[in-house]
C-alpha cells in the first residue's frame, strides 16, 4: 500500500516540475525585460495581490462555484438521463439526435443574453448556462457508453429472462459508467467556462464579474490574480469528478492501472 500512494505521488513530480520550470521562466522573463505590469505581471506580484485581495477573491469564488455546481448537476442528470432515453428507444434518438448536433452550432455568447432577458439578473440565467455548455458531452458519452455494451452479454441476460428495464439498470448502466464519468469531466471544464460567460453578460458577483471590472479598470496584476484562481478552481473541480469516479467505479481504475503496468 505504501508504495502505491508513493508510485500515486511521483506520477505528480512531472506536473510540479513544469510548473516549477513555468514560474521561474515567467518570473525572469519580466524581471530581464521590465516589460510593464499593466502587460504581464509577474508571478511574485500576482501572489501579492491573491494575498491582499484574498477577501474579495473568495466571496466571488463561492459565487462562481455555486453556479457550476448547480448547473453541472443539471447537466449530469439532464444528460444521463437523456442519453438513456435515447438508447432505449431507437425512433427518439433518430428524432432528437440531430437537434442535440444542431444546438451546438448556436453560440453560448449569444445564448446567454437571451437568458438575461428571460430570467433577470439572477443566479438563473448562470446556472442554466453552465447546464447548456455541459449538457451535450454528457449526452453522447452516457448514448455512446450503453451502445458499447458487450453484445454477447446482453445476450446472455436476455435468455436468463430479464426484463429490458432490468438489463438496461443492472447491465448496460454499470457498462456505461466509465464513459459517463468521461462526459462529466469535459462538462465540469466547459461548466466553468459557461459560468464566466453568464456573469460577463448579466452578474453583479462572481469570477466572471469581477474579471470584468479589472478589465475596465486596467487593474492586470489583480485580472491575473482572479484568473489564477479560476484555474485553480477548474483543475479542483476537475479533479472531484475524478475522485467521485474512482469511488463509484474502482474495478475501472484497477484495470486502467494494470493496463498502464
Amino acid at each position: 500500500m505504501r508504495g502505491a500512494r508513493g508510485g500515486r505521488w511521483w506520477l505528480a513530480w512531472p506536473a510540479v516540475g513544469f510548473s516549477v520550470l513555468v514560474l521561474a521562466g515567467w518570473q525572469l522573463g519580466t524581471a530581464w525585460s521590465g516589460i510593464s505590469p499593466l502587460l504581464l505581471p509577474s508571478p511574485l506580484q500576482v501572489a501579492q495581490s491573491l494575498g491582499r485581495n484574498a477577501g474579495l477573491l473568495a466571496s466571488n469564488a463561492v459565487v462562481t462555484v455555486q453556479e457550476i455546481l448547480l448547473g453541472f448537476a443539471l447537466s449530469a442528470v439532464g444528460g444521463a438521463a437523456l442519453g438513456i432515453l435515447l438508447n432505449a428507444s431507437r425512433l427518439a434518438e433518430r428524432a432528437v439526435y440531430p437537434w442535440l448536433v444542431a444546438s451546438q452550432m448556436v453560440p453560448i455568447v449569444a445564448v446567454a443574453p437571451i437568458l438575461v432577458v428571460w430570467f433577470g439578473f439572477t443566479i438563473v440565467p448562470k446556472v442554466l448556462v453552465v447546464a447548456l455548455v455541459g449538457f451535450f458531452p454528457v449526452v453522447v458519452n452516457t448514448l455512446d457508453g450503453l451502445k458499447a455494451t458487450d453484445p454477447e452479454l446482453i445476450t446472455l441476460v436476455r435468455t436468463l429472462g430479464m426484463s429490458r428495464w432490468r438489463i438496461m439498470r443492472t447491465v448496460r448502466i454499470p457498462s456505461a459508467l466509465p464513459y459517463v464519468f468521461s462526459g462529466l469531466k469535459v462538462a465540469m471544464a466547459f461548466s466553468v467556462v459557461g459560468a464566466v460567460f453568464g456573469e460577463w453578460v448579466g452578474s453583479s458577483a462572481g469570477l466572471g464579474y469581477l474579471m470584468l471590472a479589472l478589465n475596465n479598470q486596467l487593474a492586470t496584476v489583480d485580472l491575473f490574480a482572479a484568473v489564477f484562481v479560476l484555474s485553480a478552481l477548474v483543475i479542483a473541480l476537475f479533479f472531484l469528478v475524478g475522485l467521485v469516479e474512482r469511488l463509484v467505479i474502482p474495478w475501472h481504475h484497477r484495470a486502467r492501472q494494470a493496463a498502464a503496468g
